[in-house]
């Protein structure tokens, strides 16, 4: 028999498949409460128990995010292709690389995650436990290039700020993660990991 819990999930999971599939081939805009309901094979009301429009969209993009840091967080801290000794700037775009990678994957889509973001109406796990994963690694690439141990905690949050500033920047200028993004990315990480005398 079913529980309750099972048939739950199951249209959450339909929901979520809808929601991604519609918005990724008629964009977020174009797609509404009601085509997902239809596409998932529910009522409206189950659509919204699972979440509004927006809340789908960051559920969507939490997802992708999420399995990449779970595999993450499985694996250790990865071990940078350029080495320990390389640029530190690169080491840490190398961290960034692979989260990167899901916001140029769907450029009008990242547009409509980042603008629902910076409204403060939906949150998202890019602000919670992989704000700290990513602060930790990025933590881990500064101490080993050399950083004084007392500048690391704080160079570590600055660079994922900056981090966060810049896909949101890129986001609201082009809508895409462009090579000139991540040049400046990498002049930024490059500033603050750079010694100070």
């Amino acid at each position: 028999m079913v529980t309750r819990e099972e048939l739950r999930q199951g249209t959450h999971d339909k929901v979520m498949s809808s929601a991604e599939r519609l918005f990724r081939k008629r964009g977020y805009r174009a797609t509404t409460v009601r085509d997902i309901a239809t596409d998932a094979g529910v009522s409206v009301g189950s659509v919204m128990a699972v979440g509004d429009k927006a809340r789908l969209l960051v559920a969507m993009f939490d997802r992708s995010i999420g399995e990449i840091h779970v595999g993450r967080k499985r694996d250790g801290v990865p071990q940078a292709r350029t080495g320990p000794d390389a640029n530190p700037a690169d080491r840490l775009l190398e961290v960034v690389a692979p989260f990167l990678a899901i916001f140029a994957e769907d450029t009008q889509l990242s547009r409509e995650y980042s603008a629902i973001l910076t409204s403060g109406d939906h949150d998202s796990a890019l602000f919670h436990g992989l704000a700290d994963d990513l602060i930790h690694e990025f933590a881990v690439v500064l101490g080993e290039s050399g950083m004084d141990p007392k500048d690391v905690e704080v160079a570590a949050k600055a660079i994922y700020f900056a981090y966060l500033g810049v896909i949101r920047a890129s986001a609201a200028k082009s809508g895409s993660h462009t090579p000139d993004s991540v040049q400046e990315m990498r002049d930024v990480f490059s500033y603050i990991a750079s010694p100070r005398g």
